[in-house]
């Protein structure tokens, strides 16, 4: 069947002496991998279209058998202005082209999180004052993925990232730190344009950063640390 998609890239690999595996979100089927043959030859300009959480539409033949899937074209469909250019902008992009890429499992079409990721990447491409961003993003994400914190319980102390509410005491599962449970809390309120006005150092951003990852660890089935979780840390130091 020929399928015309808007997609998502999350991830490439190079596959013999010219050509491409591509793994992308697709509007039309969730994930999906391709074939790109002779992507890599000699003369063609297109590795561009392919980086991480580049938004591209393709053309392809898909049997959804559950193996590779046959690209016969791509194009860009949502250009970015500022992502390609700004190393802090791109880290993040690759930290959160790993989240997904793990995240993201079914082959079946999701439009509401699909426009989601595709929403928050041009916010994030079009607004300069985005360092909170990836924070705001994973908390968001969690809605479609089915473990969003229990808003009811806001009013307690301390996140249990077990069961996934705020509770009045501390046990194995909770987060100890008054600052973070705050902070989390900020967060939870708030969406992409009011972010900013939630004061982070660097060192919070790395305890809140390393308890969402446990929160997912526990909520994701086979979920582990992005690689490039310490290129962000480094960021913050």
């Amino acid at each position: 069947m020929l399928v015309n998609t808007p997609a998502i890239v999350l991830s490439k690999t190079n596959y013999g002496d010219s050509s491409l595996i591509l793994r992308c979100y697709t509007l039309s089927s969730g994930i999906k991998s391709y074939i790109i043959k002779g992507a890599r030859s000699k003369g063609k300009k297109q590795l561009g279209l392919y980086q991480p959480l580049s938004q591209i539409e393709i053309s392809a033949r898909h049997r959804n058998k559950g193996g590779l899937e046959q690209m016969q074209a791509a194009k860009i469909h949502i250009p970015y202005q500022s992502i390609p250019y700004e190393m802090d902008k791109l880290s993040v992009v690759f930290f959160l082209s790993e989240i997904l890429e793990k995240v993201l499992r079914e082959e079946e079409a999701n439009p509401n999180l699909y426009r989601f990721i595709e929403n928050s990447l041009c916010w994030f491409d079009a607004h300069d004052k985005a360092g909170n961003f990836h924070i705001s993003f994973l908390l968001q994400l969690t809605k479609h993925l089915g473990f969003y914190p229990d808003m009811s319980t806001i009013e307690q102390d301390f996140f249990d990232v077990e069961n996934g509410q705020f509770i009045c005491y501390l046990n194995d599962h909770t987060v100890a730190e008054k600052n973070i449970n705050k902070l989390l809390k900020q967060f939870l309120g708030t969406k992409f344009d009011t972010m900013q006005s939630i004061s982070v150092t660097g060192q919070q951003k790395k305890q809140l950063l390393s308890t969402l990852m446990n929160y997912y660890k526990i909520h994701v089935y086979g979920f582990s640390n992005p690689r490039s979780l310490n290129v962000l840390y480094e960021i913050y130091d």
